[in-house]
């Protein structure tokens, strides 16, 4: 969010709305759209190998089917919540969710892969200018004194959007519903969308800030081009045969980088508003968070990515039976995020810490389950692991802000929020391709690979997430002691 307050007070610098007319269904809008949202995000994994099937998409383009979405989601975050201020923030809502049930729409209705991923990325981009909407509007429509239970709700709405995607993901896919198939997924959508629409326009009020910021539409095309030049080779290189314009994108995206870090630079001396604040990296407690969280969203996309590939082509699963297998390492996530931010207030990094040591339990489990079972890999066998996967990263995912934010200063507690949000989705589109990029190499012609062939793949690349885990459980130690609870609200 790129407008903070503290609870029980205006957003600062913000022109408050009139009033809320009805709070509990203005609520009820915003929580509709958040889950619309979650559960796309969610169910897509199941379907991936669906739609590889369906269109003969290839390799890289079922990596973009994920990192579609979340790419531009990551590079216009900061920007949608700017728009809101400047715009309003009911207005850039409602776009918003009519942008994601149109974007849904053509999803469904693709017929090729390239209109998939453009509907994909479109959605990608609504998203971005919906999400950073629903707090600030929390915020001015729920009082003050109901507010906590409000922020709870909409964690709720969360956990459970996170637990119903990959299961009604997988039922909707393989139900194959009036013959849609993967397309039922993002057709859900419409009603939903439609009817958070009609009631966004019904029930919120308007409000922007007095003191909005320039958009740094600057910086959001040199980041595009940087992790364009980075993500295209990883998800292309191997399966063209690594044609020389993937080593040279991948040697220019350095110098990308360094461009989008000078312009930051140059935005932030002017006193302008960067998309990311690069001040705050001076400091090692907020560049560890940081890498926490854009660790943690790699490691969550490429383990999904993966896994479900391995279940439904290495293991014949059907998209129902595969959303099972996630179904424990949901509820793990969903049930452990509701404790966190208390556990974290009271024990600080200790709860991280614990929780990370449960993340490497759970993908050992994991891991030593596949190795055993193979071909025989049944459902309840992979309870234990994942449930135990889920729950560290709950227990790490969900604090990990509030924690850093202790070392942080209390009025770059709103930058902060926007940069950790911006890299946790940066990871998450990384992470498809990094994680996809190896499982394909190791697993060489996919039209040949036996379940061997997928086994050996996905055992490979979950010793690569456990390495992924170990990193971060390092980063931890670089975290301050206590809760940061005072911190964590201005961003809040």
């Amino acid at each position: 969010m790129s407008a903070t307050s503290r609870p029980g007070a205006a957003p600062a610098g913000q022109e408050a709305a009139s009033g809320p007319r009805h709070p509990l269904r203005a609520l009820a809008v915003v929580l509709l759209a958040t889950f619309m949202n979650q559960f796309d995000v969610m169910g897509v994994n199941v379907a991936v190998p669906e739609i590889q099937r369906d269109l003969g998409a290839g390799e890289a383009t079922a990596q973009w089917v994920l990192a579609g979405y979340a790419l531009p989601f990551a590079l216009l975050l900061v920007t949608g919540g700017r728009l809101g201020d400047l715009a309003g923030r009911r207005r850039v809502f409602l776009a918003g969710t009519v942008g994601f049930t149109l974007a849904s729409a053509l999803a469904g209705a693709a017929g090729t892969v390239p209109l998939l991923v453009l509907a994909r990325v479109l959605q990608g981009i609504s998203a971005a200018m919906m999400g950073p909407q629903v707090l600030t509007v929390l915020q001015l429509t729920v009082p003050p004194a109901r507010r906590g239970p409000a922020m709870g709700l909409y964690a709720a709405v969360i956990g459970l959007a996170s637990v119903a995607g990959p299961v009604l993901g997988g039922v909707l896919v393989q139900a194959d519903l009036f013959g849609w198939g993967w397309r039922s997924l993002f057709l859900v959508n419409i009603p939903v969308g439609l009817l958070a629409v009609v009631g966004g326009l019904r029930h919120l009020d308007e409000s922007r800030a007095a003191d909005g910021r320039r958009l740094d539409l600057g910086g959001v095309a040199l980041a595009a081009v940087a992790l364009l030049l980075f993500l295209c080779p990883l998800t292309y290189g191997r399966e063209l045969g690594w044609p020389w314009w993937a080593w040279a994108a991948l040697a220019a995206s350095a110098p990308a980088l360094w461009l989008l870090v000078t312009h930051q630079r140059r935005r932030e001396r002017a006193g302008g508003a960067p998309l990311i604040a690069l001040h705050l990296f001076s400091g090692r407690v907020f560049t560890a968070g940081v890498l926490v969280t854009f660790n943690l969203a790699a490691l969550m996309t490429g383990f999904f990515f993966v896994f479900v590939l391995f279940l439904q082509h290495g293991l014949d699963f059907g998209p129902q039976r595969a959303g099972q297998c996630l179904l424990p390492w949901a509820l793990g996530t969903a049930l452990s995020s509701f404790l966190a931010i208390p556990l974290a207030r009271r024990h600080g990094r200790r709860v991280l810490i614990a929780g990370c040591l449960a993340a490497v339990a759970g993908v050992v489990l994991v891991t030593v389950t596949v190795a055993v079972a193979g071909r025989s890999l049944s459902v309840p066998a992979l309870v234990p692991g994942l449930l135990l996967f889920g729950v560290g990263v709950g227990l790490v995912s969900t604090p990990v802000l509030n924690v850093t934010l202790s070392g942080v200063a209390h009025a770059d507690a709103g930058s902060a929020s926007g940069v950790f949000s911006t890299f946790r989705q940066a990871g998450a589109a990384v992470g498809v391709a990094v994680t996809g990029g190896v499982f394909y190499a190791l697993l060489g012609d996919t039209a040949a690979a036996s379940a061997a062939d997928y086994e050996n793949a996905v055992l490979v690349t979950m010793l690569l997430q456990l390495a992924v885990v170990l990193v971060t459980l390092a980063l931890l130690f670089l975290l301050p002691r206590g809760s940061g609870s005072a911190a964590a609200e201005d961003a809040h």
